[in-house]
């Protein structure tokens, strides 16, 4: 069964690389999601296709909601996992993004049809976004790790810290959909930004802003981040100012300060 809503099929792409981020698990502080749909939006992405979200969701877990349309009128906004294209007039290869919401059901099923998506696009490998929890300073620089499935990719990785995870146990969306690309012979690279687990704010722009620099340098692309800079430094004012008073977290904040230097 085709799961997938088409707008306006992208024709002629040019040996396009795919950009995934799911919400959820993988997507620490909205992190990851709100990285790549800046990037949608400042390279002139154009969606094409949606997943239809009846088959994945259990919509007692993730609600859909109301809204208002520009005329007034109410709506309901349904769950979206959204494919958007990009072309590169300048390069050699045009981006297809995907950004979605991990689902409740079905994971084999959907990631199934992701799969036949990308082959179907001809996509050459896929980039997955994600941000996780870790105990890092929100004054330092954000830490950015990545993984490769091949020594090709890993070389694209070059001034980022590579780790090879020995984790075992419950894995998201992103580990069955990575597996489900290594056994259809598709590479793919995965770039984790690393959010301080004591900041309870979404989304986290300097997170999210880190991990367009990463990208730009694996796909060689220049993204304008002054929008997505000025939300950082706001950001850190809403902490800073969060902060005053909380000697504890404070504490913990300096300690985590001295582990980074």
């Amino acid at each position: 069964m085709d799961f997938l809503k088409y707008y306006d099929p992208p024709a002629n792409l040019q040996n396009p690389v795919m950009l995934v981020a799911f919400t959820g698990w993988a997507d620490a502080a909205e992190s990851a999601t709100h990285a790549l749909r800046y990037l949608v939006r400042h390279l002139g992405g154009t969606r094409f296709a949606e997943v239809d979200p009846e088959e994945f969701y259990n919509f007692t877990r993730v609600r859909p909601k109301t809204k208002f349309d520009d005329a007034g009128e109410r709506y309901i906004e349904w769950p979206a996992n959204e494919f958007f294209s990009i072309r590169r007039e300048d390069a050699a290869t045009d981006l297809v993004v995907f950004v979605g919401i991990e689902p409740n059901v079905r994971w084999r099923t959907f990631t199934e049809s992701l799969v036949a998506q990308v082959q179907s696009l001809g996509v050459s490998k896929v980039i997955q976004v994600g941000a996780l929890l870790d105990a890092v300073p929100h004054t330092r620089e954000t830490r950015i790790t990545g993984t490769a499935t091949s020594p090709e990719l890993r070389g694209l990785l070059r001034g980022i810290h590579v780790r090879r995870s020995r984790y075992t146990g419950p894995t998201g969306i992103t580990g069955v959909l990575t597996d489900a690309l290594r056994r259809a012979g598709i590479a793919t690279v995965s770039l984790w930004g690393h959010t301080p687990h004591y900041l309870q704010v979404s989304p986290n722009p300097k997170v999210s802003l880190r991990l367009i620099k990463g990208l730009e340098q694996l796909l060689d692309i220049h993204v304008d981040v002054e929008a997505l800079a000025s939300q950082g430094l706001n950001f850190e004012r809403r902490v800073e100012q969060a902060l005053e008073g909380e000697t504890d977290v404070v504490a913990y904040v300096q300690r985590l300060e001295a582990q980074w230097d």
